[in-house]
Parts: structure tokens; C-alpha cells; sequence
């Protein structure tokens, strides 16, 4: 773990000091982990890219048959066990939805404790991943996404009609967030767990960024204009996908686009 400089804050880069306490404070959970039964521990996120900070807190997966998630205090670090099956593990390389995590989460991660091989296989596959093998499980995940959030967004035009701006700025932030994680995998991009916004706002291009930022309130609009703002964003999404659609699909999304077009100024 080598930390990466930053700037200084209240939550500051963390020190060589804070990694060497973090790395210290991580071994001596995963002995305590292995001698419990546990096939594998390892560490992952911030503490383990090297872009941590000082309050980050401290991700440990632990390799075992009895699921789970964890989370405690110790030693001035938030600390976070997530329990996985070695099925689950598997599990997760081949699902759309969690992939463009879950790789580069594997390929950065630190292997503590691994007496069974367990860890090193799964990180294995991830080294090895493409996302071709995957492309029609990916195609298939987006086209329902879009097509369950069409609804959701038929919902957000009926409460700004109705003048509840509190209940659509909460549809408004559901929206948005689903969006991100619909575009990664039509995009076939990774991310990190703290970077998926700022990474599909670079990649899709000025346009869709800037609706993205408006819609996530970054630009002083009006709040009304924010959720409109996230419905132009679903549209220019519907309007860019590189997963195919069928002509039903497209039907379907026509007649959502149709319940907010004329009033928001969504153009195809």
C-alpha cells in the first residue's frame, strides 16, 4: 500500500504512518479470520489502491461459507467485512451488473491470507477477464435496466406535474444513479466504488455530463429543472445505447418518452 498525495482537508490523505496502522490493524483481523475457519482474506479498496484517506474505512473480504457483512470500529478505523462464499466470488465475474467493480477491485486487491489458493484463482480470473464472453449478458442486463427505469421515470413526470418536488428529487437521485451504472456496462467501463459518476460523466461525452451534473443538482438549477434534467438524461441514454434493441423495446420507450418529451424538451 502506497498512498497517493492529495490535498489537505479535514478527512486528509492518509499518512504513511495511518497505511502502516491500517496494514497492521488488517493482518491481525485476517488471523483472526483464518483461525475462525475462513478459506481467505483479503483487502480491498482505498487502503489497498493507495488512494485512501484518513477516515477511509478499512474493506476486508473474507473467503467463507457462512455469508455476510460486518461492520465495527477498531484501533480509530471504520472497519467493513464483507463475507463471501467462493460461489459467490464466481458469481460475481459473471454478473453485468457488478463486474465493472468487481474486476478492478480483484486486480487491486492485497491477499492476506490465502492457505487453500481460493483468493489467488478468483483474482486470477479477473486478471484474465473480457468483456466479450460476457457482451450478450451485458446487452440483455441493459435493455431491461432501461426498460424497468422507463417506468420510474414516467413516475418522476407524474410528481413534478403534481407539484411534490420533494418526492421527485428523491425520484430524481434514484434516476440518475441507475443511469451511471446502466451506461458502465453498456460501455463496458470499470470504476472504482467512490469513482462511477466522474467516470461515465468523462467517458459519454459533454452533452450527457453536462445534463448529469444538472441533474445531480452541480450547476445552481432550479430543483424543478434539476429532475427535468434527469429525465433528458434518460432520453439522450435511450438515445445512445449501443445495446440492441428489439422492436418492441423501442416501442416501449417510445410511448415513456412520450409522458415527458413535449414538456421537458427531450429531442431524439
Amino acid at each position: 500500500m502506497v498512498p497517493r498525495r492529495g490535498a489537505e482537508g479535514p478527512n486528509r490523505p492518509a499518512s504513511g504512518e495511518r497505511y502502516r496502522a491500517a496494514r497492521a490493524l488488517a493482518e491481525s483481523l485476517s488471523r483472526r479470520e483464518i483461525g475462525r475457519g475462513a478459506a481467505a482474506v483479503v483487502l480491498a479498496g482505498s487502503w489497498a489502491r493507495g488512494d485512501a484517506y484518513h477516515h477511509s474505512d478499512l474493506d476486508l473480504w473474507v473467503v467463507t461459507n457462512r455469508p455476510g457483512r460486518e461492520l465495527f470500529a477498531r484501533d480509530s478505523f471504520l472497519v467493513s467485512i464483507a463475507r463471501k462464499s467462493p460461489a459467490g466470488l464466481r458469481s460475481e465475474l459473471r454478473a453485468p451488473s457488478q463486474v465493472g467493480q468487481v474486476v478492478p477491485a480483484w486486480r487491486e486487491a492485497h491477499i492476506l491470507a490465502d492457505p487453500r489458493g481460493v483468493a489467488a484463482r478468483v483474482r486470477r480470473q479477473a486478471l484474465r477477464f473480457r468483456w466479450g464472453p460476457l457482451s450478450r449478458a451485458c446487452d440483455r442486463y441493459v435493455v431491461r435496466a432501461m426498460l424497468e427505469w422507463g417506468e420510474e421515470a414516467v413516475k418522476l413526470t407524474r410528481l413534478l406535474g403534481e407539484d411534490q418536488l420533494e418526492s421527485a428529487a428523491v425520484q430524481r437521485n434514484l434516476l440518475v444513479d441507475a443511469l451511471a451504472g446502466i451506461v458502465a456496462v453498456d460501455r463496458r467501463l470499470f470504476y472504482n466504488e467512490n469513482g462511477l459518476w466522474e467516470a461515465v460523466g468523462r467517458g459519454r461525452g459533454a452533452r450527457w455530463h453536462r445534463f448529469q451534473r444538472r441533474a445531480l443538482g452541480l450547476d445552481g438549477a432550479s430543483p424543478r429543472r434539476s429532475c427535468e434534467a434527469a429525465l433528458d438524461l434518460y432520453g439522450l441514454t435511450v438515445d445512445t445505447l449501443r445495446a440492441p434493441l428489439t422492436p418492441n423495446d423501442r416501442a416501449v420507450l417510445a410511448t415513456v418518452r412520450a409522458a415527458w418529451s413535449e414538456r421537458v424538451g427531450v429531442r431524439p
